[in-house]
């Protein structure tokens, strides 16, 4: 089997405006990744729930068909708060920032970096280097 390796890439939870009344979320929390089918606004959609498996949100759109894949084809991903809540407006509604850790074999992991890298979006992605995964 492949040695299991991890990346880290900064982003934010979407869609927080429709949860929080009902879930909070803390800094430092580590949240589930869980693909939504049937989401009728992304067929890629990725929903991230808490450790009780409240729905907080969703992976921006940006990023879901590359993480929907990941998780699809064998990889695990986790999200973790690093921030407050925020609306940085353009229509998101309520956000939160997170650090998402996605986990998969080294070179599956160093093609979807580069399929990103290459989206117009990159710019604004702060995508850790790949390192060997200790603690899954």
């Amino acid at each position: 089997m492949a040695e299991e390796c991890e990346v880290y890439i900064e982003s934010s939870v979407r869609g927080y405006h429709a949860y929080f009344k009902t879930t909070s979320v803390c800094v430092g929390e580590v949240l589930k990744c869980e693909i939504e089918d049937n989401n009728e606004h992304d067929k890629y959609a990725i929903a991230v729930k808490n450790e009780e498996g409240r729905l907080l949100g969703h992976v921006p759109i940006e990023l879901s068909k590359c993480f929907n894949k990941l998780l699809r084809d064998f990889g695990e991903i986790e999200a973790e708060c690093i921030g407050d809540r925020f609306n940085s407006g353009h229509g998101k509604g309520l956000e939160f920032p997170v650090d998402y850790r996605l986990i998969g074999n080294y070179r599956y992991l160093k093609r979807l970096i580069r399929r990103l890298k290459i989206k117009e979006f990159a710019e604004n992605l702060n995508i850790s280097d790949i390192r060997k995964c200790y603690d899954v």
